[in-house]
């Protein structure tokens, strides 16, 4: 039996289904990811296939019946399609790349109001254009990572023991996690921190709201997570459209 359910989502992806309908994939704040249909929504005449578009905030109705992999939308209201975003490149890119995560690394059906909330709060930022958007990205790849289960805030030398501060050069190894240049002289290393960068990762840890930064480090933090997901996540093969937009 199905049942009819309301809550708050954000269009992942959209695609022609047949003649007239779309499939959508939504991130929701109460049941986790849905693949939904939007039946007639290619039409002209649909009064919420429009919405329903990529990367907007909506309030969805729609029929959930626990042995279908695809449910029903009933009715959508839209809360925010972030205009300011879809009219910057840059902006685009890295909104696009929360997207890309959400859709390939969350699983079906598994509720994460905290991520949901997150990833609505960073977009609303990026929308606000008054922080740069790769800043952003990197403290939301910082948050999804947490999210996922995989907490990086300990900022000490997984050999030795002994604390790593902003005036650290540190080393990375996927197995054992940060560890002291002299640690690591006898480890295989998959990162190199340089002081600067090390300091720059414990600031955006530490949700400081002004942290020096330059845009060759904020690409090297994205390529250290990039790098972390790989490792942990197999499957995963990299956030694409931040390079492709």
């Amino acid at each position: 039996m199905s049942h009819l359910e309301k809550t708050n989502a954000i269009v992942l992806t959209k695609l022609n289904f047949g003649d007239t309908s779309k499939i959508v994939t939504l991130f929701t704040e109460e049941f986790g990811k849905e693949t939904c249909i939007i039946k007639g929504g290619r039409s002209s005449k649909s009064k919420f296939g429009a919405i329903i578009d990529v990367m907007n905030h909506v309030q969805v109705i729609f029929y959930k019946k626990q042995s279908r992999e695809v449910q029903l939308i009933s009715q959508a209201d839209l809360i925010s399609h972030f205009p300011h975003i879809k009219q910057n490149l840059d902006s685009l890119k890295y909104a696009s790349g929360v997207l890309e995560l959400l859709n390939s690394l969350t699983i079906s059906n598994e509720q994460n109001s905290k991520l949901f909330r997150g990833t609505i709060k960073i977009l609303n930022l990026m929308d606000k254009e008054e922080n740069h958007p790769q800043l952003l990205f990197v403290k939301y790849l910082m948050f999804f990572v947490d999210e996922l289960g995989y907490s990086l805030k300990e900022y000490e030398c997984k050999i030795c023991g002994n604390p790593l501060d902003e005036n650290s050069d540190v080393l990375y190894n996927q197995e054992k996690g940060f560890m002291c240049v002299n640690c690591g002289k006898h480890q295989l290393i998959n990162f190199e921190f340089s002081k600067e960068l090390f300091k720059l990762l414990i600031c955006l840890s530490g949700r400081q709201n002004e942290c020096k930064y330059s845009i060759e480090n904020l690409n090297r933090l994205v390529s250290f997570f990039e790098k972390f997901l790989k490792y942990h996540i197999p499957e995963f093969k990299g956030i694409k459209s931040i390079y492709t937009l």
